[in-house]
């Protein structure tokens, strides 16, 4: 008599979930948008490189949403979500506020949510807008945390060097400390010591300081690599985003019409 086995069920892998509310009203710029792709990018390379698998989406608020668009962003239960918007008057920008009127009542019970934040400078509330997003996303039920002891901004202006709106080396390496955490909460189990080991694993240390590059040639090869993608997105044309859609195997007009939400 045959022996019979259940059937093999495929586990889809986890879905880390972006939605980007940009531009910024001050600059008319998409630099929350090409933070999260900076971001995806880093998190696609770890999956591989830890053999951790993950299903990125990426979704943007556009101008014309209304209530059921803006629930749409958030609907699904994504194992992560990452929310990213920009920083006005030391508080969150309208396209940011927007997404949490028009979708603050879709439940995010059991979700795993964060946020990021672009920022004129380094004092001007960018701290402000994650801390918001996450007191929003707590009050829709999500579980929220944050790249261990630090809040993710990226300042864009105010600055003596680069050129305004443009990500430094630095910048980039952070989106990838912060891509390690994304990935370590799209696989953390309910097993406070596999995910502790998972964490060691990964290279997620709880005091970033401590893994804080102290020169150039710390920050390694990836961040500069990263760096010079996101912000050669920085044109209107967003050159080099057919390539940057096929690293995250993603189309490239889904990629351009994240950059399509100006009011």
């Amino acid at each position: 008599m045959p022996i019979l086995h259940p059937p093999v069920v495929q586990t889809p892998p986890p879905e880390v979930r972006f939605v980007l509310a940009a531009p910024s009203p001050y600059t008319g710029r998409f630099d929350a948008t090409r933070a999260g792709l900076g971001i995806a990018l880093e998190l696609h390379r770890l999956a591989r490189e830890y053999h951790l698998p993950v299903r990125i989406s990426l979704r943007a608020l556009s101008a014309q949403a209304g209530r059921p668009e803006a629930a749409a962003l958030l609907q699904g239960q994504p194992r992560v979500l990452v929310v990213g918007g920009s920083t006005w008057s030391q508080g969150s920008a309208p396209p940011l506020r927007r997404l949490f009127e028009l979708g603050g009542n879709v439940s995010l019970q059991g979700v795993r949510a964060t946020a990021f934040a672009t920022a004129g400078g380094a004092h001007t509330g960018g701290e402000m807008v994650v801390l918001d997003s996450l007191r929003s996303l707590m009050g829709q039920g999500a579980l929220a945390f944050t790249a261990a002891q630090r809040l993710m901004v990226f300042s864009t202006d105010e600055r003596l060097e680069p050129a305004p709106g443009q990500f430094t080396d630095l910048d980039c390496w952070s989106m990838g400390q912060y891509a390690r955490e994304l990935l370590l909460q799209a696989h953390a189990g309910e097993d406070p010591s596999r995910t502790a080991a998972l964490a060691d694993r990964l290279g997620v240390d709880l005091a970033y300081f401590r893994r804080f590059p102290r020169s150039t040639e710390a920050l390694g090869p990836h961040a500069p690599t990263v760096c010079a993608k996101v912000n050669r997105l920085a044109s209107a044309e967003r050159p080099g985003l057919g390539t940057l859609a096929a690293e995250l195997t993603r189309p490239e007009p889904e990629l351009r019409a994240l950059f399509r939400t100006i009011p």
